[in-house]
């Protein structure tokens, strides 16, 4: 029978490069997650028309861009929650 070898000790993980290959911090790195998700509205992903309840929402098949009926709409704004893009928003409805 053969002896197992011994585990490695744990490593400590490199040291950060500085200066431009340092990376951003997470605060840069929010601030431009959130620049280039907001380059364009409505991508098409069409999480809106999935997680609608009220199966409210079609997307327009020239323009690929959620089209919502608001006779069916009930306002629960899930549509508006689960957008990554942030093109939909809720808006009360003036009468």
């Amino acid at each position: 029978m053969r002896a197992r070898p011994p585990c490695p000790l744990p490593q400590a993980p490199p040291a950060a490069p500085e200066g431009p290959e340092a990376g951003l911090t997470p605060e840069q790195a929010l601030a431009e997650a959130r620049r280039c998700l907001s380059l364009s509205p409505c991508q098409g992903c069409e999480l809106c028309r999935l997680f609608c309840p009220d199966q409210a929402i079609t997307m327009d098949p020239d323009t690929g861009r959620p089209q919502i009926d608001l006779a069916y709409c009930k306002g629960c704004g899930l549509c508006a929650f689960v957008c990554p893009k942030g093109a939909l928003e809720m808006v009360p409805e003036v009468e």
